[in-house]
């Protein structure tokens, strides 16, 4: 177990979820938990020495990730931290010294990549480098992924990728930014405003099918890594959608007025069409797109307007 995971951390999501766990408490946690966590990892004392340094820097860098997508890499959280690794480098017989010695290194490795980040991007080898971590990103997941990966898939240095993003997060949140002001430019650019408020909404629907349609990774992303960075990842996906419907929402509160529409609760109404729309999404990804997301179209603009049930006049069947 310690030398798969020294050669590249690859915690499940149970495992990250029990990590998640111990390190988010406000207050110290029973040390019997750490020792459950801890004893898959490194073993017996005397299994532990050989790649046991190398696991617990890899599971240490794995936390300080973990909290950073909280907000919590700072102050206590990050103190009781370092004490639980270090606490279990002495339980397992591990030199303190080369323990320190290597999470020392991870810092400045961070340090430096933080540093060469400011220094002048390369446009194309930043969508090189985007385009790799989207396949990486989708076939491991965020927390099975290794920047090493990512700069094989790109056929770059390691340090070429760190100048541009100083750490595996930043390159994995710049990667949903990127693909989320994708999806925008394309709504910016094909919304009349002088369409009536039907078609505007199957304007936006056939935006967003065909944009998925032609980024099912991303997607698969998306889903992947909802338990994780779901907030974040909703916030900054549905958000950013949200700020370009003004003119469908003055589209649709006129009708309403006009007795086009039923009066409705526009953001209700909006989650509840997001919502289906992604349900679509998923069994499209499910049949690992096997059709064109775009053949799923007549349907949803046909349950969307016009509901699926046939009110027959004799009652109901």
């Amino acid at each position: 177990m310690a030398e798969s995971i020294a050669k590249g951390i690859k915690l499940d999501r149970k495992k990250r979820r029990e990590l998640l766990h111990l390190i988010s408490e406000s207050g110290p946690s029973d040390p019997a938990e750490w020792d459950a966590f801890w004893q898959p990892l490194l073993g017996h004392q005397e299994d532990a020495a050989g790649g046991g340094v190398e696991v617990l820097s890899a599971v240490f860098d794995e936390g300080i990730t973990l909290l950073s997508a909280r907000g919590l890499a700072e102050g206590a959280p990050v103190t009781r931290w370092i004490k639980v690794v270090v606490r279990a480098a002495a339980q397992h017989g591990l030199d303190r010294e080369v323990l320190l010695e290597g999470l020392l290194k991870q810092q400045v490795s961070r340090q430096v990549g933080q540093r060469d980040h400011t220094r002048a991007q390369t446009p194309q080898t930043r969508e090189k480098i985007l385009a790799a971590a989207l396949e990486v990103f989708s076939s491991q997941g965020f927390h099975g992924a290794t920047v090493d990966e990512v700069a094989e898939r790109a056929s770059l240095g390691k340090g070429t990728v760190y100048r541009h993003f100083s750490s595996k997060r930043e390159l994995f949140s710049e990667l949903i930014r990127s693909k989320v002001a994708e999806l925008e430019e394309a709504v910016t650019g094909a919304i009349d405003p002088r369409a009536d408020v039907l078609e505007i909404i199957e304007t936006y629907l056939r935006i967003y099918f065909g944009f998925f349609d032609r980024n099912r990774n991303l997607y698969k992303v998306l889903i992947q890594e909802q338990s994780d960075f779901g907030a974040e990842v909703k916030a900054l996906y549905i958000g950013n959608i949200l700020k370009k419907l003004p003119l469908l929402k003055r589209k649709i509160l006129q009708a309403g007025k006009n007795g086009h529409l039923k009066p409705i609760n526009f953001h209700t109404v909006f989650y509840g069409v997001m919502g289906f729309v992604d349900g679509v999404i998923q069994k499209w990804l499910a049949s690992d797109g096997r059709y064109s997301l775009m053949d799923e179209m007549p349907t949803v603009l046909e349950a969307l307007f016009y509901g699926f049930v046939n009110r027959a006049p004799s009652g109901r069947s």
